[in-house]
């Protein structure tokens, strides 16, 4: 009897605190409907006007180029695929007739990013009753950097935005609808879900507890029929049917880059699934793995860095109003279904997103999905806000509550938001991508051959060749579509038809490849008497044949040249037929803007490794010709005193640029460090020359030039954290402290 007592009284209580929250009204709306559709309109207006004056003018530079190769003759881009964003790219190229394809396509992040603002504004706006609050938070996280950054380039994050953001709106709508409405508010949810999903594969998880919840209370408290249900879902598949466009892709259409082949559903489930990636939510494919609590404490830190504290602190005040009876049911249960997508992302997304510790690009990377976590925390503490305004005016003084008092906050608020991120975000005149294109295209011999490993050079040469026309008749072949399974059959007969691809590449030793495989020794002994064949970054870290025993890579400007090494008779030869790299000619991206997280930041990277490569190449070929009659004194000479000069240049860019304020020391360190250890080298070697010459004048340079760039290397080695050059730097202050190398011998 005590036990059903107990229970009677529980039942009695719920009964009463259900009666008491149904009593609750709704706030009451600070400004009407008509100002809440102005604020909708100004505020579309500023986020287009602002989006478009900073936008990207050509490539920006990472996985856009990609998407812009792909959507030009409509075909697929890496899993999933993103058909939805593929098609709209594919028609603005078609239909926009003004600006380079990239700044077409670039156009519809802008137009998205404008949309998802005002998504934000009408999802507060209707939770919160407060369209002041609602344009102020719009405002905060439509201007700050990460998510303007991603509003001005082609990309499908803000798409992706603005659809999760649509998603929530959709909610409330669920949420607030009558019984009579209930079927063609779970439809429309049903299709926006669907639509989201041809997009990007993260925005399930703020489906999934959506989909539970309509299911919910479609069937079990309105007892509709399990034939509605089944209705709904096929609006859902509906949105869905984008993922059509790659079968159709293949059927129909011949692509020049598509990645994959579609012909059957097993290869189209694969690609969809990111099978290739390991799940649907690794980040990069491997076995590396990343930890839950890692992961959110990355997520706090960085949202908290760029959206400040504020929104974790309204989060809160508005979880205390939905555990008090301060709330009307409405409101709770719609903030009880924005929770519950945050709470279904960050127990997925954090638990297998596998990038552990990131930092440079991966930080970059990583950081991309944070913004959808992000939505959802800025939504809640925008609500937040306005339930703290209204308590505030309750407790503290009325006019916290006037609208124009709250109207001159969020005009303050939002200007300073765009003062703040304006300069770092302003991308109007960002030509880098094509500045590295032009550093290297024009001058490569007709019908070349550009193998190319890693997102910077594959997108850039890529875009600049089929959506540009630069060289055309330059192929690009990335060496991650080379090992891929269909590449024979789907590409190698269109677009690399002329490039004998002996069969499926493999990075063996030769002793291993089976029957139809081939490696990197086999493809250029395939093609090099057909093409001049380039690589660009580097050779596959895995490639282990060993075609370094029959072919040499020259460095070529921001690249290097395949050539056999029967064909170098004479290697002083390389120093006229190799281009040198001068870091004046392409404009250095801004330290102050671009941090080690941005692929402007790896292509600084890229330009200031070029700068000792043909001069290490000279260093190289002295020493591996020395006892060689192909190599006369005067040749190995020349190549010393050449590769000397080259280095001395690129020492000089750098300080050039260290001096006027265009590198910082986290860039230049390891590259002036190595480049001051081999000018050492290069002078001291020439010393000897000249010492047993007799000419003095020569000498004491030279004993000059070896001290300072010794004493450079001495004073900096430590950074290179290399026990190899421990030893050496001993070595090296032992000479330093001589007063005179004059008897000193040093040999190549």
């Amino acid at each position: 009897m005590a036990v059903k007592d107990k229970k009677m009284k529980k039942i009695a209580r719920e009964k009463s605190g259900k009666a008491q929250s149904e009593l609750i009204p709704e706030d009451e709306p600070v400004t009407t409907v008509l100002e809440t559709k102005i604020g909708a309109v100004f505020l579309f207006i500023l986020s287009c006007a602002i989006y478009f004056v900073t936008m990207f003018p050509g490539l920006p530079m990472g996985d856009s180029g990609e998407f812009m190769v792909t959507a030009i003759d409509f075909g697929v881009a890496h899993p999933p695929g993103y058909p939805l964003f593929t098609t709209m790219s594919y028609l603005a190229i078609k239909l926009v007739p003004f600006g380079t394809p990239a700044w077409r396509v670039s156009l519809l992040s802008v137009l998205f990013g404008a949309l998802f603002n005002v998504t934000v504004y009408y999802v507060i706006s209707l939770v919160g009753k407060n369209s002041v609050v609602g344009i102020m938070t719009a405002g905060w996280i439509g201007f700050s950097r990460l998510f303007w950054m991603w509003s001005i380039q082609g990309e499908i994050f803000s798409l992706n935005n603005f659809f999760c953001a649509y998603i929530m709106l959709r909610a409330y709508y669920f949420e607030s609808c009558s019984k009579e409405n209930i079927l063609h508010e779970a439809r429309m949810s049903a299709l926006t879900c669907g639509l989201s999903l041809s997009n990007q594969h993260t925005s399930v998880l703020f489906i999934i507890p959506f989909a539970l919840r309509v299911a919910y209370r479609v069937l079990v408290i309105e007892h509709k029929s399990i034939k509605d249900a089944f209705n709904i879902a096929l609006y859902g598949i509906g949105g869905m049917a984008w993922y059509l466009q790659m079968p159709i892709s293949h059927f129909l259409f011949t692509p020049r880059v598509t990645w994959g082949d579609f012909g059957s559903i097993s290869t189209f489930l694969k690609h969809m699934l990111r099978l290739d990636y390991g799940s649907s939510f690794k980040l990069v494919a491997g076995d590396t793995e990343g930890t839950f609590v890692s992961n959110f404490v990355a997520f706090v830190k960085d949202s908290s860095a760029e959206l400040s504290v504020l929104p974790w602190a309204f989060g809160l005040f508005l979880f205390y109003t939905i555990t008090t009876n301060v709330s009307h049911n409405l409101f709770k249960t719609t903030v009880k279904m924005f929770l519950a997508m945050m709470g279904c992302y960050f127990a997925v997304f954090c638990s297998l997103a596998n990038i552990e510790n990131p930092v440079g690009l991966s930080r970059g990377v990583l950081e991309r999905f944070w913004m959808q976590p992000s939505i959802g925390l800025v939504i809640l503490g925008g609500i937040g806000l306005c339930k703290l305004l209204t308590f505030l005016s309750e407790k503290v003084h009325p006019l916290l509550k006037n609208k124009y008092i709250q109207l001159a906050l969020a005009i303050l608020v939002i200007s300073v938001q765009i003062k703040s991120n304006y300069e770092e975000n302003d991308e109007s005149d960002n030509w880098y991508a094509y500045h590295y294109a032009q550093s290297i295209l024009p001058h490569l011999p007709e019908n070349s051959v550009m193998l190319t490993g890693g997102d910077l050079p594959t997108n850039v040469f890529r875009y600049h060749t089929i959506c540009e026309q630069m060289r055309p008749d330059v192929r690009v072949l990335d060496m991650q579509f080379m090992a891929a399974d269909w590449f024979r059959d789907v590409l190698a007969p269109t677009t690399f038809a002329g490039i004998e691809i002996p069969g499926v590449y493999r990075p063996y030793k030769t002793s291993q490849l089976k029957k139809g495989q081939y490696n990197l020794k086999g493809f250029l002994d395939a093609n090099i008497d057909k093409h001049a064949i380039f690589v660009c970054n580097s050779v596959r870290k895995d490639e282990l044949s060993d075609y370094e025993k029959y072919y040499m890579k020259i460095p070529y400007r921001t690249c290097k040249r395949f050539v056999k090494k029967s064909d170098v008779v004479n290697p002083a030869e390389l120093v006229e037929t190799t281009p040198d790299t001068v870091l004046d000619e392409w404009p250095m991206p801004d330290i102050r803007k671009y941090e080690d997280r941005t692929w402007e930041h790896a292509l600084k990277v890229a330009y200031l490794n070029s700068l000792s490569e043909k001069g290490t190449l000279m260093w190289q070929e002295a020493v591996a010709h020395k006892n060689s009659n192909n190599l006369s004194a005067s040749n190995q000479r020349y190549l010393l005193e050449h590769g000397a000069l080259l280095h001395a240049k690129g020492v000089q860019q750098i300080e050039s640029a260290i001096a006027e304020g265009r590198l910082e020391e986290d860039d230049w360190q390891h590259v002036y460090t190595i480049m001051a250890k081999n000018m050492g080298h290069f002078c001291m070697i020439l010393h000897t020359m000249v010492t047993e010459e007799g000419n003095e004048t020569r000498r004491l340079e030279l004993e000059e030039c070896g001290r300072k760039y010794w004493q450079i290397y001495v004073d900096w080695a430590g950074i290179l954290r290399d026990k190899s050059e421990i030893a050496l730097v001993n070595e090296l202050r032992k000479y330093l402290a001589l007063k005179s190398f004059k008897n000193l011998r040093f040999n190549i």
